[in-house]
């Protein structure tokens, strides 16, 4: 009860996960929340007060003074805002598990550690501490012979001493991002103990350690995100346990050797220089067989794609994305009945997309095919019955099709992106596509007018959701927390999303050939965030229910024949940050306010009858209030436009309210000139 009273004044904001609710006076404390007994003594042994967003513990002996018999301690996950590691933790001389992690702390770890003889498991991983002498880190780990867990992410030790090679019983040690430089230390194949290691985010170079090879038990490896070259050696995927297998963000080469080993479940090898897979028949795939995720993207792969994938059954990923593969798609891929995700994202296949292929794939939930060559028309029999599919990208082919409507029977439909084919005809649809948030239709032949009725079928457009819960959220697929990216055009430049609240919507139905005018139900998708009509033939006035998309960050209306004033509604659009209304035949007054002040003269160039601020052409008389004659519009050319696709993003950010954070980016577009890597980590608007 003193501890409570003593941190109960420095938890922030009442606590996160508030374990000291149930510590109450005239109660067993045995029975509280966070708190261990001794089932013999009735002694606390175990204190948990993770989570609690502490910004600082009471005097340095409390813990140490009042809970002598500890055997486990953890503090992890909260804010002690750059304080030091108490000394005074190290009197706990029984403690066999130390959790540390993602708790503030700064500066040296305390060389008393050394004390703790009978730690078992430590966690002092996130934080901004370091051993200062090298004999204080060599000295931790010789006393603590019983270690069988060393978490060390991001602390600062830079080397690796001999005496780690004496924690025979040593089956976890994480050492990703601490400062190594160089080869990867020889000391760890004594470690013949270890079924995880993570070496990941470093600087190690050379070619692959042979030390590994000893640590027959290892189960888990990364090495991720270092410089490591030369090929994959053979005995790699020959290790009998090894289930989980990264070594992705390297610079190794050669061909990827036959799996021997059965265990062998995830092999992250992306972002390498691999030129291809060992060949492999279907009579010698024993270490294949029990393959779940499969992750090549971006690397050199050529040639076909080998055709005994079709025979591993187990799999749920297959990413080849960013390669130079091409003939055409397998349809054998039929087989693969298990399958979550299929990304055959940029690579040179070519040909129709086989008729049959999704016949089998009920528990698809993506398909990512953009930036090939592939034709012909989507097949519309085998993926109708793909029921989970959440994601369809056959953007940047050859596709000839109408209007998919079809795909309104998908329940899970999330996102739908069809842009750069040889889609044509009207847009239309009798069913809604209620789950649809992403729509890109853009830079195709689809033609006629939009029915109004049109903007009713996209529900989940129109749904404001509850912006505060999605701050930070990744956006992920399936069953399988596949992170995907795609390319959308935002603000006026194309950008590669990577991932995405569940609140991202947007639709793209530019550089097409639609014409009349823009129904006022689009004003209806009060949720949506980014709409492009751009580069059309649409006439008549701008809708003044565009004013209730007050969600809307950018509306690109450019290049078509609008007409008459710009809606003063528009100003009730506060997050708007990106407005593009040139090359129209707009007339009249800018209007003035909220988020207008911030646009220059290039969102309204090329309309002769605008005035005001911020043109140069003043206001004044009886021709800046009429409404033009339709006729005086000018013809434009098939397809609605009047300059080149990069000249329409010259000059435009993508400019999304979006923090950067360390993920996955993948480089993947027809114009990469005007690539911008968005939409890391959500921030909205406060």
């Amino acid at each position: 009860m003193q501890f409570k009273k003593s941190s109960s004044s420095f938890l922030v904001d009442g606590g996160h996960d508030d374990k000291m609710a149930s510590w109450n006076e005239g109660t067993d404390c045995c029975s509280w929340e966070g708190v261990t007994c001794d089932s013999s003594t009735g002694r606390v042994v175990d204190l948990d007060i993770s989570c609690q967003q502490m910004s600082t513990l009471p005097h340095n002996n409390f813990i140490s003074q009042y809970f002598p018999h500890l055997r486990g301690l953890n503090l992890a996950y909260n804010h002690f805002n750059g304080s030091t590691i108490s000394s005074a933790i190290a009197k706990l001389t029984d403690l066999t598990r130390l959790n540390l992690s993602h708790t503030g702390f700064s500066g040296e770890i305390p060389s008393e550690f050394s004390h703790l003889k009978k730690l078992v498991s430590l966690d002092l991983s996130f934080n901004q501490v370091a051993f200062v002498r090298d004999e204080d880190y060599s000295n931790v780990l010789s006393n603590a012979t019983n270690l069988s867990e060393l978490w060390l992410q991001e602390v600062n030790i830079k080397m690796l001493p001999d005496s780690i090679g004496n924690l025979k019983s040593l089956r976890v040690l994480s050492l990703d991002e601490v400062g190594f430089i160089g080869n990867v230390p020889s000391s760890i194949c004594n470690l013949t103990s270890l079924t995880s290691l993570d070496l990941s985010h470093n600087s190690f170079s050379g070619e692959f350690p042979h030390t590994v090879s000893n640590l027959v038990q290892l189960e888990t490896l990364h090495i991720q995100n270092n410089f490591l070259n030369g090929t994959i050696p053979s005995w790699l995927l020959a290790l009998p346990s090894m289930e989980i297998l990264g070594l992705s963000y390297n610079q190794l080469t050669g061909e990827i050797p036959e799996i021997q080993s059965s265990s062998l479940r995830y092999i992250y090898l992306d972002h390498n220089r691999l030129s291809g897979l060992a060949p492999t028949s279907s009579t010698t795939l024993k270490g294949w067989n029990n393959l779940q995720w499969m992750d090549l993207n971006s690397n050199e792969l050529s040639g076909t794609m080998p055709s005994y994938i079709c025979y591993l059954a187990s799999l749920l990923v297959i990413d080849l994305s960013n390669n130079n593969l091409s003939g055409s798609i397998p349809e054998c891929l039929f087989n693969l009945a298990e399958l979550s995700v299929l990304n055959l994202r940029n690579n040179n296949f070519h040909g129709p997309i086989p008729s049959s292929m999704f016949g089998n794939m009920s528990k698809l939930t993506h398909v990512d095919l953009n930036g090939n060559k592939l034709g012909g028309s989507l097949p519309a029999q085998s993926l109708a019955t793909c029921k989970m599919l959440e994601v369809l990208d056959v953007g940047n082919n050859n596709v000839d099709d109408v209007f998919p409507q079809w795909l309104s029977n998908l329940p899970s439909l999330k996102v739908l992106i069809l842009g750069s084919n040889s889609f044509h005809g009207a847009v239309t649809t009798s069913n809604s596509f209620s789950m649809l948030q992403i729509l890109d239709l853009s830079n195709n032949y689809f033609n006629g007018s939009l029915p109004a009725g049109l903007f009713h079928k996209f529900p989940a457009m129109k749904m404001l959701k509850d912006k505060s819960e999605e701050v930070g959220t990744e956006y992920y697929i399936g069953l399988v927390n596949y992170k995907f990216s795609f390319v959308l055009t935002v603000k006026g430049k194309e950008c590669v999303v990577n991932k995405f609240p569940s609140v991202f919507t947007t639709l793209d139905m530019s550089n097409n050939y639609f014409r009349g005018e823009i129904p006022d139900a689009i004003g209806e998708l009060g949720s949506l965030l980014f709409l492009n009509l751009s580069h059309n033939n649409f006439v008549g006035p701008i809708p003044s229910s565009l004013g209730n998309m007050r969600e809307l960050e950018s509306l690109d209306l450019s290049s078509n024949r609008l007409s008459r004033k710009i809606p003063s509604q528009l100003t009730s659009l506060t997050y708007l940050s990106f407005l593009n209304l040139s090359r129209n035949s707009l007339v009249g007054p800018i209007p003035q306010g909220n988020q207008f002040g911030t646009f220059d003269a290039a969102s309204y160039a090329g309309n002769e009858g605008l005035c005001g601020v911020p043109l140069s052409k003043k206001c004044g008389g009886d021709d800046e209030d009429g409404d033009h004659d339709q006729d005086s519009e000018p013809e434009l050319e098939s397809g609605g436009e009047l300059f080149s696709w990069g000249f329409a993003g010259a000059g435009y950010g993508c400019g999304l309210v979006i923090g950067i954070s360390t993920a996955y980016i993948m480089f993947s577009t027809r114009k990469p000139e005007w690539l911008v890597e968005i939409v890391e980590n959500w921030t909205w608007r406060g």
